[in-house]
């Protein structure tokens, strides 16, 4: 997988403790193409470093859009995920980035960015890398350390 810098919602190492937006805000432009909607763009959320809470902690990723870098609208939402499956390699989160159809529904919006949601909180280990990245993510996500025999 390619990431660009510019499509990145958290570059790898963003830790997630209490919840809110993404570090970053993409902004498409106002002149932004998206496609044809076949699903190429996808935003994908990794677990770089397993989570851990006190309690029974939970995150929910929301893919947001907004007009006016402002007021949020949820387009997509992974649900709240236990603590206990926030491990390392895994994505929380690979979801087709929706259709922009102005003429259908309201469309997306100029921004883009991520809402973590964290529910019984606060996190007390966790990161995350998150982006924009075009066609399927399928490769094994390892985390830091991990050493491959020949």
């Amino acid at each position: 997988m390619i990431i660009d810098g510019f499509l990145q919602f958290d570059p790898a190492g963003t830790a997630i403790t209490a919840g809110g937006p993404s570090t970053n805000t993409i902004d498409l432009g106002s002149g932004r193409d998206l496609g044809i909607g076949d699903d190429a763009l996808q935003v994908v959320v990794h677990i770089l470093e397993t989570f851990a809470a006190a309690g029974a902690a939970t995150l929910d990723v929301q893919v947001q859009s907004s007009v006016d870098n402002v007021t949020w609208t949820t387009l997509v939402e992974s649900g709240a995920i236990p603590v206990a499956d926030l491990v390392a390699g895994k994505s929380v989160l690979r979801t087709a980035l929706p259709l922009d159809q102005p003429a259908v529904t309201a469309g997306i919006g100029r921004y883009l960015r991520l809402n973590y949601v964290v529910a019984t909180g606060p996190m007390t280990a966790g990161q995350v890398q998150a982006a924009v990245v075009i066609d399927r993510q399928a490769n094994v996500a390892y985390p830091p350390g991990v050493t491959v025999s020949n």
